[in-house]
């Protein structure tokens, strides 16, 4: 099992994911994406580190847009390795438009949302949707670059205040009655997992930030439904979603590609995400056994493509 992460050393939530793995009986080996390269000749692209081709039965990451060219790596293996989640839908989750044009088309309530690349329109919907109304950047993370405007003079201060990447801006429906409190739900496989309450600082309207206060919540099953069809429509694997309780019920304010396990001491999110990549491994089939009738023919086969290889130049193990 290959893990890839972002540059640097590994995270808290990386260490605690490839011990995990390591009891499950796997051999996990945890790379950062600056240390991999793809070589591409006729027999397709092959994923390498330290030169060599890695042998690699499923991989799991923790890439997003930090990591572009990482998720260049990842696209060119990932037709043929099991994986954990796709480059599209990882590229989708981090644009937070593109999201809630995905989840809308699906069905997915979310808050309204425009997106808007001068302060003519943003002082167009953000008269439309009524004072105070957020700003944001439209791929910031973690309540970052995200305001609150009550009023047109500081909408346009506060928007000036965090276009530092970017013109276009998004404004949205503020959903007051949420009352500072967001609950950060983990779908895995498409099944929801489990969910905490975050509460923010006080004074601050965010609630999904660094040193907020989480406390494991108890969703309904509206709320659980909500999740799932958000995890269906973003096409993500693993996916950490950001849900407000609104006046006309559960919405969607984000979606993210790798859940991060801190705040969930109550549930070990290792379980499912394992399990998952086992069961895309067990389903992925080499096509060069996929005519075999029987175990016999089948061991036969392996036999065959094992003898085949052994001529060939020895590969890194990492499975």
């Amino acid at each position: 099992m290959l893990i890839i992460t972002g540059e640097g050393p590994a995270n808290d939530d990386i260490k605690y994911l490839e011990k995990g793995a390591r009891q499950r009986g796997h051999l996990p080996r945890v790379v950062p994406w600056t240390q991999l390269s793809v070589a591409l000749d006729s027999r397709g692209p092959r994923l390498c580190a330290d030169g060599a081709p890695l042998e690699v039965d499923g991989i799991i990451h923790q890439m997003s847009t930090d990591a572009l060219d990482g998720l260049i790596i990842l696209g060119a293996v990932e037709e043929d390795v099991p994986h954990l989640n796709s480059v599209d839908a990882v590229l989708r989750s981090a644009d937070k438009f593109a999201t809630h044009v995905r989840l809308v088309a699906h069905g997915v309530p979310t808050p309204p949302t425009a997106f808007c690349p001068n302060d003519h329109e943003l002082r167009l919907f953000a008269r439309d949707y009524g004072y105070p109304v957020v700003l944001k950047q439209p791929d910031g993370a973690r309540g970052a670059e995200v305001t609150l405007a009550a009023s047109e003079e500081e909408l346009f201060a506060k928007a000036a205040s965090i276009r530092g990447r970017g013109t276009p801006l998004l404004v949205q429906r503020f959903v007051a009655e949420a009352a500072g409190r967001n609950h950060r739900v983990v779908v895995i496989g498409g099944k929801f997992v489990a969910a905490v309450e975050q509460t923010g600082r006080p004074g601050d309207f965010r609630s999904n930030g660094p040193g907020d206060v989480c406390r494991p919540v108890t969703l309904t099953e509206e709320e659980i439904s909500v999740v799932e069809r958000a995890a269906r429509a973003s096409d993500l694997d693993l996916m950490s979603a950001d849900l407000l309780r609104g006046e006309d019920g559960p919405v969607i304010l984000e979606t993210n590609s790798f859940p991060a396990f801190g705040g969930f001491d109550h549930v070990d999110l290792r379980v499912p995400l394992l399990d998952l990549i086992e069961r895309k491994v067990a389903e992925n089939v080499p096509l060069a056994l996929q005519g075999a009738a029987s175990e016999e023919e089948m061991e036969e086969e392996i036999e065959e493509i094992m003898v085949t290889s052994a001529g060939e130049e020895p590969l890194a193990a990492s499975t």
